[in-house]
């Protein structure tokens, strides 16, 4: 079977040292993906922006579908399943960087993070493996959280309750995947008259999928409720934005809430395993995958009270104030579509709270400091 000619997306991080043990690698624009580049190609390798169905795949000689991301809403799997390919997602892999785009958004906003760590709540829609990790996550820095997933058992954890509860949450943060079937699609599920029933002031942060909320509720809820803050990660017909939607948002970002590299080489890695798992299964034998190993960066920290302390953290790894500023900016370019690309395949490199190493700028942090910003990482 070895070697493999493998279509990797051009954005996929460290492509060239993990998937180098299968055969011959070559890149593509993930967007406009054609089935007539794909040639005799065995493998693809995509990320989200790539639709991955009968209309690309027909004809093909592609037996191995992967995709270096969480969703597999961009990837047909019956047909996939009828055809004989094989196919699989990297579940999981950027959970820890879409919590940190949450927490860098709870520091931005106001005293959004002393109202939480005092008695306030998150509500979460959808409780998959990022909602549970924003959770986890959001618990050591003792902030509480309630969820609402219907695909889920309401008591198979504590944590989990109806869509009324969430709502009267001081903060809501959205990350449900984007279905269509089933008996609770989750495509234009929240409306502008639920939301309207947030809290005065309340939050509302949405770095799921776009289509989650229709635009024109979102543009409705502000009419009605001026008071409610929008911090937008995710939008419906992406790359095109809605500019009157971007320009009502306290926040907004071009889809890079799980774009830490460090989430992305975890999505390589868990791919290049599922390609290994493949080939061998196949009487190829087993493959032994090159190891990544990044710096971790070294944060001198100044700030003494918690909340303070907090805020340093993160703004010095991960600043979203920084994407919002370079986001606006693209959406006055004469082609905006085009700029959320360049965006998101130029993106700076971001690493995530766990893999930095903190220390005190002057003096040494305390023992409570630093088991603080051991909470922060997401360390008990």
């Amino acid at each position: 079977m070895l070697p493999l000619k493998i279509l990797v997306d051009e954005n996929v991080p460290y492509a060239d040292a993990m998937f180098a043990p299968f055969g011959e690698i070559h890149r593509f624009a993930g967007r406009t993906l054609s089935a007539a580049e794909l040639g005799d190609a065995q493998a693809l390798i995509v990320r989200s922006v790539t639709k991955v169905d009968r209309d690309l795949l027909a004809g093909s000689q592609i037996k191995f579908v992967g995709s270096c991301t969480i969703g597999a809403d961009h990837l047909d799997m019956d047909y996939l399943a009828r055809s004989g390919v094989a196919a699989y997602t990297a579940p999981g892999c950027n959970a820890n960087s879409v919590a940190d785009y949450v927490i860098s958004v709870i520091c931005a906003c106001g005293d959004r993070l002393e109202v939480l760590r005092h008695g306030g709540r998150v509500g979460l829609v959808g409780f998959g493996n990022v909602g549970r990790t924003v959770a986890e996550r959001l618990a050591r820095l003792s902030i509480d959280s309630v969820a609402y997933d219907p695909l889920l058992v309401q008591d198979s954890d504590p944590r989990l309750s109806t869509l009324d509860e969430v709502l009267r949450c001081e903060v809501m943060s959205v990350h449900a995947p984007l279905t269509t079937g089933g008996n609770y699609p989750s495509y234009h599920m929240l409306t502008a008259k639920q939301l309207s029933g947030l809290p005065d002031g309340a939050l509302l942060i949405s770095a799921g999928r776009g289509g989650v909320i229709a635009t024109h509720d979102l543009l409705a809820l502000k009419q009605q409720r001026p008071d409610i803050h929008l911090a937008m990660d995710v939008w419906e017909g992406e790359p095109s934005v809605d500019k009157h939607l971007a320009d009502l948002c306290l926040i907004a970002t071009p889809h890079i809430a799980g774009y830490s590299l460090d989430g992305k080489v975890a999505g390589t890695r868990m791919i290049a395993e599922r390609l290994a798992d493949y080939v061998a299964d196949s009487g190829s034998g087993e493959l032994a995958l090159p190891g990544v190993a990044l710096p971790r960066p070294s944060i001198g920290l100044k700030a003494e009270g918690d909340n303070a302390l907090l805020r340093e953290a993160v703004a010095a790894v991960y600043d979203v104030c920084a994407d919002d500023k370079r986001f606006r900016e693209s959406l006055l370019a004469e082609d905006p579509a085009k700029q959320f690309d360049a965006l998101r395949k130029h993106y700076p490199e971001r690493r995530e709270f766990a893999f930095c190493d903190y220390r005190g700028a002057g003096k040494a942090l305390s023992a409570a400091q630093l088991n603080l910003l051991a909470a922060l990482q997401g360390s008990k």
